[in-house]
């Protein structure tokens, strides 16, 4: 009886499946993978409505273990393609018959490296790589013309794949790509832009580069050929030391900046969010006074954050105005470094602090840094994550500096002196998520109950989180337990509310 329930169910699910107009089953078919989109052919339903699909998405690492894959053959042949995934485009590109697409996703390995002539190899078998690299590249080429001739919207091409790129030679953009009409937002990891002519790209809102070589010439291009970009992202590119734009449209900025690259001069006075991370101390802001949202992702912040204290504090306090600062685990774990060292720290009009670290006693320097000079503090929104012992790994690697020090976390709060200001005038709200049954958690919100005297309200969670992977699971009498104590820690503020989940 249960079998013939079962399979009758099964029945009606499949009849509303076919039931669904071929336009709803496009739709859904669009949100796949292309190579899983291509075999619902064998799905009667479904049949050939994938030639229809509006997105395109190639991924060559769907086809291997990355982890152990070699991007070039043992017999002297030159780099390898995977001859299933080439199969794959060849047949999508004819047999796709839609004539408009919104999105069109390749990620593939490839480097013009033998054919940029560095290789030391022998003539006859450079001149087999370098054959073997051009018919690729030209390969790529139709690729891309295909969808621009589809009037792709979303053009998003990554050909760093899983492997390393040598710089010296990248895939050149067709310049097609930089006169189109259409598209509203470019991806471009691993690729050289070298416009002929002018680029217009007069719908263009959102532009993402990653690895790719950018003159001074070309930046100020891009910038004057994309009048209605809104959202700009330059990852770890290279080869300008300038950026410098008054587009009232351009609202974002986000950059990776690389190790070995000079510092690099920011003017960009219309900016309202700006993100940089990397090696965020050779950034030089002249111009950002319209942000209201910052961000900072420190790289190696041990080795450097005292050596470039001047460029790290310079930084700071062009992003002092901006009304929402989100910094980084190791930008609080600078400010301990200051805070340890009697370093000044600069004064912040930051209204609002979203953090997300892990909280150990090394933080708690960092924190009350962070709290004593951020003076008109409103909001603080802290993400606990789960200690794990590699947080400890750059002490270590960094000279064991913190070794040096004598730190009592179990009574940090309670060895504090003088006011905060914030806490005596301004902060409101704060908002612990996370793994807040920590020991350093509840010593932190009891420091705010009772020293914050102006605050509303204390929102603590401890199932949600920034990560899934991090939710903090407790039973029933845990629970209870941890509220007992919470609630039953004194207020400075008498209009203090505490919301627990």
């Amino acid at each position: 009886m249960n079998s013939s329930k079962n399979q009758k169910i099964s029945e009606n699910e499949r009849d509303r499946i076919s039931s669904l107009p071929d336009s709803v089953l496009v739709h859904i078919l669009s949100f796949l993978p292309t190579k899983d989109a291509v075999q619902t052919v064998l799905v009667p339903p479904f049949r050939h409505l994938w030639t229809n699909v509006h997105t395109l998405s190639f991924d060559v690492c769907s086809y291997h273990d990355c982890d152990s894959f070699e991007s070039f053959d043992d017999d002297d042949s030159g780099p390898t393609y995977d001859k299933r995934f080439l199969g794959l485009m060849h047949n999508v590109l004819i047999l796709h018959e839609r004539s408009t697409i919104h999105e069109f996703h390749l990620r593939f390995h490839f480097s013009l490296y033998y054919s940029s002539g560095e290789s030391g190899l022998e003539e006859s078998i450079l001149q087999n790589y370098v054959s073997k690299e051009r018919r690729m590249a030209s390969e790529i080429s139709s690729w891309i013309r295909f969808a621009m001739r589809k009037k792709v919207k979303v053009l998003d091409l990554d050909l760093n794949g899983c492997c390393y790129i040598y710089e010296t030679a990248h895939y050149t953009l067709p310049n097609i790509v930089l006169r189109s009409g259409y598209l509203t937002e470019l991806k471009l990891a691993a690729c050289d832009i070298k416009p002929l002519g002018q680029i217009h790209l007069n719908s263009l809102k959102t532009l993402s580069l990653q690895e790719v070589m950018l003159s001074e010439k070309t930046m100020d291009e891009i910038l004057c050929g994309c009048p209605l970009l809104e959202n700009l992202s330059l990852m770890d590119c290279y080869g300008f030391s300038k950026l410098n734009f008054t587009s009232p449209n351009i609202k974002k900025l986000m950059l990776i900046l690389r190790v070995n690259e000079p510092r690099l001069k920011i003017s960009c006075p219309n900016l309202v969010s700006l993100e940089i991370a990397g090696w965020i101390e050779k950034a030089d802001l002249v111009n950002v006074s319209s942000l209201v949202e910052a961000s900072l992702w420190f790289s190696y912040c041990f080795k450097f954050a005292c050596r470039e204290y001047r460029n790290v504090k310079m930084l700071l306090e062009k992003l002092r105005h901006s009304k929402v600062f989100k910094p980084c685990r190791w930008c609080i774990l600078v400010l301990t470094i200051w805070e340890l060292t009697n370093l000044p720290c600069p004064s912040f009009n930051w209204k609002c602090v979203v953090l997300e670290i892990p909280l150990t006693k090394w933080h708690l320097p960092g924190l009350s840094n962070l709290l004593r000079n951020s003076i008109c503090l409103e909001t603080l929104t802290i993400y606990i994550e789960p200690v794990c012992s590699f947080w400890f790994q750059p002490f270590q690697n960094e000279g064991k500096w913190i070794e040096s020090y004598d730190l009592d976390g179990e009574n940090y709060w309670n060895s504090q002196e003088g006011s905060f200001y914030c806490l005596t005038h301004n902060l409101r709200t704060v908002m612990l998520f996370g793994s807040i049954t920590e020991s350093y958690a509840i010593q932190l919100a009891e420091f705010l109950l009772k020293s914050a005297m102006v605050l509303e309200k204390m929102v603590i969670s401890t199932n949600e989180s920034v990560k899934p992977d991090h939710q903090n699971s407790l039973s029933s009498d845990e629970l209870l337990e941890f509220s007992r104590k919470l609630l039953s820690i004194p207020r400075a503020s008498t209009c203090a509310t505490i919301h627990l989940s």
